[in-house]
């Protein structure tokens, strides 16, 4: 007897071998989540206001620094100011300004 391995193509049926179950691949993630004891994550959402909180106090901080760092800043150029002009007058002219009773 002689055993044929060899199958032709017009053998073969247009007929798929295997089938999948009806809605199946619709109920697989929650049939998976129900194996592997799937929890959803909490939401923290007192964390997230905590974060914001901190950005913004950051902001404020870091601001702060740079007004007073200004306000530092516009005193030292006045107090310059103030020395330049004194230094530019007469010390004469300013004890008379002071000795003089006129200007009372």
């Amino acid at each position: 007897m002689k055993n044929n391995n060899k199958i032709s193509i017009e053998e073969m049926s247009k007929d798929l071998p295997f089938s999948v179950p009806e809605d199946y691949f619709n109920q697989f993630a929650l049939q998976i989540e129900q194996q592997i004891g799937y929890r959803k994550p909490r939401q923290y959402f007192l964390k997230s206001w905590m974060y914001i909180a901190a950005m913004f106090v950051g902001i404020f901080i870091i601001g702060e620094t740079f007004y007073n760092a200004k306000q530092r800043t516009i005193a030292k150029n006045s107090e310059n100011y103030e020395s330049y002009v004194m230094a530019q007058v007469d010390e004469a002219a300013v004890v008379d300004y002071y000795v003089n009773d006129s200007n009372k």
